[in-house]
C-alpha cells in the first residue's frame, strides 16, 4: 500500500470517527449506562484515536443496545399515545367553543403520521396550548373554582370513578370495613381533601393487592415448580430402578443359560444314571433358586413402580387442583375487573378492549360500525331527591332494559357515571333510518320504565349522540364526534337522539 493509500484511509478513518462522536452525541439521553459508554468510546476516537479500545467500546454498546428495551421509536410512540389520550381527555372536559375548536385541529394534528422526535415536540406545545386556552377561559370545565358547575361536574365525575372502583375492590375484599366506609362516604359526599386523600388510598390498596396478588402468583408457581420437581425425581428414580432391574434380569438369565449348559454336558458326558441324577438334581436346584429370586426382584420391582406411580398420580391430582383453583381465582378476577360492579354489564376497561378489536375485525370484513353514546337526564336531580340508592337501582333497571336490546353481535358498556356506550356493527349513512328508528324505540321504552321512588312514579329519559365510524380512522374519533352528538342533544332540550348528520 503506498503513502496515498494509507494517508486516505488515515483521512477516511477520521472522518468516520468524527461521525461516530458527533452521532453519539446526539443520541445521548436514552440510557445513563449507554450515555457513559458513549462517553468512553467518544474518548478512544478523540485526539489520537485508540481503534482497539474503541472496538471494545463499541462491542460492550452492542450488547447495551441489544438490552436496552426502549428506542426512540418506542419513545415517540409512547409519546404520541399518551398525547393524544391526553387531548381527547381535554375534549371531554372543555366547554369553551374556541377551545374545542383548538383541540380538533390539535386531535387532527395527532392522527397525522409523526416517527420523530422533532415532530412530536411541537405537538407538545400544541397539547399545552390548548390546555393554556382552556385555563384561560372563564367557563373552562378544568378551572378549579368553588362555584365553577363545571368544576362540581368534574368532582362529581372523579367520584363516580372513584366509586367503581372501590365497588369493584369492596367485592374482592368484602371483609375490609375502610373501603365499606369508604364506599358509604362516596354516597354521601366528600370534601376535596377528603377526595383526595381517598384517591391516595385507593392507589394504596390496589398496589397492596397488586403485590399480593404477585406473591399469591410467585407461590401457586412454587408450589407447582416443587409438584413437577418431585415428579421428575419419581420419574428418574423409576427409571434407574428399571435399569438396575434390567440388568440384573440379564445376569440371571446368563446365570440359568450356564446351569442349562452344564446339564447339557453331565447328560452328554455322564453314563452313570445315579452320578447323573445327582448333578441333575444340582442343577435343578440352581435353577429353582435362580428362578425364585428372579420372582422376588420382579415383585419387589413391580410394588416399587406401583408405589411411584401412585405417588406420582396423587402429586398430578394436587398439581391440578392448585392450577384449577388458580385459573379459577383469575377467571373471576378478570370478570371483576371488566365487569361494571353496580350494574353487572362490561365497564369501560372492558371497551377499551374490545372495541378495538370489533373496529378492526369490521374494518377487515368490510362491515360498517357505530357508535352510540347515552346520557341519562337530570340523574344529579334523582340522587338529590330520592338518594343515592334510588340513583343505582335507575341505574341497574336502566343497564337491563338495554341489555336485553342489544345482541350478542354488539357491545354494551357502562362508560362511567350515568352514561353509556354502545358498539353496533352494520349501521352506516345507508341505513341511518333504520338505526334512528331503532334508538327512538329504546329511548321510548326506558322512558316507559316502571320507575317509582318515596310513592311517586318517576320517568327516566335518555339523550343519545351517534356517531358512523369511518375506513381508516382511529375508533377514538369517532367516539369524539358521538359526544359532541351527544352533547348538542343535551343542548336541544335532552331526551333526544343526535346523528352526526344532524350537526
Amino acid at each position: 500500500m503506498d503513502t496515498r493509500q494509507i494517508q486516505t484511509l488515515r483521512s477516511h478513518s477520521e472522518q468516520l470517527a468524527a461521525f461516530i462522536i458527533r452521532l453519539s452525541t446526539y443520541y445521548e439521553g436514552i440510557s445513563v449506562d449507554i450515555d457513559k459508554e458513549l462517553g468512553v468510546l467518544r474518548h478512544h476516537l478523540s485526539a489520537k484515536a485508540d481503534y482497539t479500545l474503541a472496538s471494545i467500546s463499541i462491542n460492550k454498546l452492542n450488547q447495551l443496545l441489544m438490552l436496552e428495551p426502549v428506542t426512540v421509536k418506542t419513545l415517540t410512540q409512547n409519546w404520541l399515545r399518551q398525547l393524544t389520550e391526553d387531548i381527547h381527555t381535554f375534549q371531554r372536559l372543555v366547554t369553551d367553543q374556541s377551545a374545542r375548536e383548538l383541540a380538533v385541529k390539535t386531535a387532527a394534528a395527532l392522527e397525522q403520521p409523526s416517527a420523530t422526535i422533532t415532530t412530536i415536540l411541537p405537538l407538545y406545545e400544541k397539547v399545552l396550548q390548548c390546555y393554556k386556552v382552556g385555563l384561560s377561559s372563564t367557563d373552562a370545565a378544568i378551572r378549579p373554582a368553588a362555584n365553577d358547575s363545571q368544576a362540581l361536574q368534574l368532582k362529581q365525575n372523579l367520584v363516580q370513578e372513584l366509586e367503581q372502583l372501590v365497588q369493584t375492590y369492596v367485592l374482592i375484599n368484602p371483609q375490609d370495613d375502610y373501603l365499606a366506609s369508604l364506599h358509604e362516604r362516596l354516597g354521601k359526599g366528600l370534601s376535596e381533601e377528603e377526595l383526595l386523600s381517598s384517591c391516595l388510598i385507593l392507589i394504596r390498596v390496589m398496589a397492596h393487592e397488586t403485590i399480593a396478588e404477585a406473591n399469591n402468583a410467585s407461590r401457586v408457581i412454587q408450589r407447582l415448580c416443587n409438584a413437577l420437581h418431585n415428579v421428575s425425581d419419581d420419574a428418574q428414580n423409576s427409571i434407574a430402578k428399571s435399569t438396575d432391574s434390567f440388568d440384573a434380569r440379564q445376569n440371571r438369565h446368563l446365570t440359568l443359560q450356564a446351569v442349562i449348559t452344564k446339564m447339557e454336558d453331565a447328560v452328554a458326558n455322564n453314563c452313570d444314571v445315579d452320578q447323573l441324577k445327582q448333578q441333575t438334581q444340582l442343577y435343578l436346584d440352581q435353577l429353582a433358586a435362580s428362578l425364585n429370586a428372579g420372582e422376588q426382584a420382579d415383585r419387589t420391582e413391580q410394588e416399587c413402580l406401583v408405589n411411584t406411580l401412585v405417588s406420582m398420580q396423587q402429586q398430578l391430582k394436587v398439581l391440578q387442583r392448585q392450577t384449577d383453583s388458580y385459573r379459577k381465582k383469575l377467571i373471576e378476577q378478570r370478570v371483576n375487573m371488566y365487569t361494571d360492579p353496580l350494574t353487572k354489564i362490561p365497564n369501560r376497561m372492558a371497551y377499551n378492549e374490545k372495541a378495538e378489536k370489533e373496529w378492526q375485525r369490521c374494518q377487515r370484513a368490510d362491515v360498517p360500525l357505530c357508535i352510540a353514546i347515552l346520557d341519562v337526564d337530570h340523574f344529579k336531580r334523582i340522587n338529590d331527591q330520592y338518594g343515592h340508592a334510588a340513583g343505582d337501582k335507575s341505574l341497574q333497571a336502566i343497564a337491563r332494559h338495554l341489555k336485553s336490546q342489544v345482541s350478542s353481535s354488539e357491545l354494551l358498556a357502562r362508560w362511567g357515571g350515568e352514561e353509556f356506550v354502545m358498539l353496533l356493527p352494520g349501521y352506516s349513512h345507508a341505513n341511518a333510518p333504520e338505526l334512528k328508528n331503532r334508538l327512538d324505540n329504546l329511548r321510548k321504552g326506558l322512558s316507559e320504565l316502571p320507575f317509582k321512588f318515596k310513592h311517586q312514579r318517576l320517568s327516566v329519559t335518555v339523550s343519545i349522540g351517534v356517531a358512523f365510524c369511518q375506513h381508516g380512522e382511529s375508533l377514538a374519533s369517532a367516539f369524539e364526534r358521538a359526544d359532541k352528538c351527544l352533547y348538542q342533544a343535551k343542548s336541544d332540550g335532552r331526551n333526544k337522539i343526535v346523528l352526526q348528520d344532524q350537526i
